[in-house]
């Protein structure tokens, strides 16, 4: 469902080579040498792990394209919020129509 099987993107640090998803993250990072990263990643979906040296410039790269994912889980998480929010909402307000609750059910 989440594998990007017949996508005709190139493959980023982000894919995993063994199942295909995009749910790479980096599990630990360090300076390789002045130019290069180690990085270890592992795979959200099947738990592959695996180490990595990248160019700094592949690591930013990696790096944007984890901040955007992140943004968009912050934009879902934000929009789920609202749902629920405006769902106990709606239900308050039909039980409040039907007389099902008044103002005794919250007095002490």
């Amino acid at each position: 469902m989440f594998k990007r099987m017949f996508s005709t993107r190139r493959a980023t640090l982000a894919d995993c080579s063994a199942c295909g998803a995009d749910f790479v993250h980096p599990v630990e990072w360090r300076p390789h040498d002045a130019q290069s990263w180690w990085i270890l990643l592992r795979c959200g979906e099947c738990g592959n792990c695996w180490e990595q040296t990248v160019s700094d410039g592949e690591a930013e790269l990696f790096d944007r394209e984890l901040q955007r994912a992140e943004h968009g889980m912050r934009c879902e998480a934000d929009r789920m919020s609202r749902e629920a929010l405006e769902q106990q909402a709606d239900t308050f307000a039909a039980a409040l129509d039907l007389d099902l609750i008044g103002a005794d059910d919250f007095s002490r």
